[in-house]
């Protein structure tokens, strides 16, 4: 389950799914190793600091790895799609709920410093008036995939939902085309 070019799509995604699985089961470990008060202080700050390194090191690979995939999908591949929900709060708090990888039907969770990124790049850093911008893309980014798959927007969504209690709230859920991420390119 390689990257040769024999591989296929489907192996690829099975791959990313692996190491999404390895990224979760170490960020779950790694919020064990901070409850966990009977290990001693130094070993704890020693692990912790080589756990993240590591889990740092394996998102890195893991978007490598889902950029190298996206750049090699063609016509005829399984449609594969990426999905965020974002949070934001008053004017200023700004963040991702979750970040999915479509292919499909088939879904994975991937680590949400994809989204946040994404998020970032669209909104700024400042987050102000974030609602308005995240629709602006979305809009934009529509209108270019409705151009490039002749009018089939089914892949293409956009959810905003606003809260007025207990505090005014915006939660958004947006799905386009994996690719999506070649244009904006992140790093983390």
């Amino acid at each position: 389950m390689g990257r040769s070019s024999g591989s296929t799509l489907r192996e690829q995604y099975l791959t990313l799914k692996v190491m999404a699985d390895n990224i979760r089961s170490q960020e779950q470990f790694l919020m064990m190793v901070e409850r966990e008060h009977i290990i001693p202080d130094m070993a704890r700050r020693l692990s912790k600091e080589a756990i993240s390194e590591d889990l740092i090191s394996n998102k890195r690979v893991f978007l490598d790895f889902l950029y190298n995939m996206l750049a090699r999908t063609g016509p005829g591949e399984p449609d594969m799609d990426i999905e965020f929900h974002y949070l934001i709060i008053d004017k200023g708090f700004f963040e991702v709920d979750k970040s999915i990888l479509w292919m499909q039907e088939n879904e994975v969770a991937i680590p949400f410093e994809i989204g946040d990124r994404l998020g970032k790049t669209i909104v700024g850093e400042e987050a102000v008036d974030a609602v308005r911008k995240i629709i602006a893309f979305y809009k934009e980014a529509e209108a270019r995939f409705d151009r490039e798959h002749f009018g089939d927007l089914d892949r293409c969504s956009l959810l905003v939902l606003e809260e007025h209690f207990p505090q005014s709230s915006w939660h958004i859920r947006m799905r386009l085309p994996a690719k999506i991420l070649n244009d904006h390119p992140i790093s983390i």
